[in-house]
């Protein structure tokens, strides 16, 4: 499965405002909210946080997962966030995060949500494209290069 088919450019928020993990995980949510992908924001909110309870989705090198399976949804979905300055999300590294990608699946879909994340991480691991992702300016540039770089895997 391509990150394209799963990240609208709508869910990009290019500049997090949170400095929390509630806060950036609502941000996210909010996201898909905006974009018309799930109803309620609290719920969602609360499942993903429940998940963070389980152990920080902060990876390290600057990347947070947080993620969550979800009753009523029949499709993966995720949303992506930067912040520029670093946030501090409990990461395994201790490092500030700045990358973040929010997944959701349905509740059934345990092997296609593990392949989903594992892209993910796949794609960020390439130090180059985490530096790129800090200084890009806008939605459109993030959109962009996260596709391309899908695409190269």
């Amino acid at each position: 499965m391509k990150i394209a088919e799963i990240l609208q450019e709508q869910c990009v928020v290019a500049d997090i405002r949170g400095k929390t993990k509630k806060e950036i995980i609502t941000e996210l949510v909010e996201a898909l909210a905006n974009a018309r992908l799930v109803k309620d924001v609290e719920p969602v909110v609360n499942v993903v946080m429940d998940r963070e309870k389980l152990g920080s989705t902060g990876i390290g090198n600057g990347v947070a997962v947080p993620h969550g399976k979800l009753k009523n949804i029949n499709n993966i979905m995720c949303a992506f966030g930067r912040s520029q300055n670093g946030v501090d999300f409990d990461a395994v590294d201790r490092a500030p995060v700045h990358i973040f990608f929010l997944v959701l699946a349905p509740e059934d879909s345990a092997s296609l949500h593990l392949k989903v994340l594992s892209r993910i991480t796949k794609i960020l691991r390439d130090q180059s494209l985490r530096k790129k992702i800090i200084k890009l300016t806008n939605v459109r540039e993030l959109y962009t290069s996260i596709l391309e770089e899908d695409e190269k895997i």
